[in-house]
């Protein structure tokens, strides 16, 4: 991959309008998208298509982002993508807890767009 419009980014959250919308801004911006609702279809997109940088939510069924992010950080074949933190639970303790994980960053729902697609850049360029 070596078109800066190639680079792919997984977005992890179980309201599909929020996977839309950032879907949405993320393709009108010239990124590959692939979406997962859960930890089961995150697992298996990021085992498919190996994307450059992953978003995910924290507040999700079964298994929470805090132990998607955990278990992505443990296993050297996924721990270098960097994971960044899109959440409503933006207390001082989940957003410490979510870079003691490692998470490249973390961003307060809703987000603010302009700020978010310069940060987002910092990790792909």
């Amino acid at each position: 991959m070596d078109s800066k419009n190639s680079n792919s980014i997984l977005i992890v959250d179980d309201s599909s309008t929020n996977l839309v919308l950032l879907e949405a801004i993320l393709q009108e911006e010239g990124y590959k998208t692939y979406t997962a609702l859960n930890a089961k279809e995150a697992y298996a997109s990021i085992e498919k298509y190996k994307p450059d940088i992953i978003l995910l939510d924290l507040l999700m069924p079964q298994v929470s982002g805090f132990d998607i992010l955990e278990k992505l950080k443990a296993f050297p074949s996924t721990s270098e993508i960097p994971v960044i933190v899109v959440s409503a639970v933006n207390t001082k303790e989940n957003i410490d807890l979510c870079r003691d994980l490692g998470a490249a960053d973390f961003f307060s729902k809703p987000i603010e767009i302009p700020l978010f697609l310069s940060r987002l850049r910092d990790f792909i360029f």
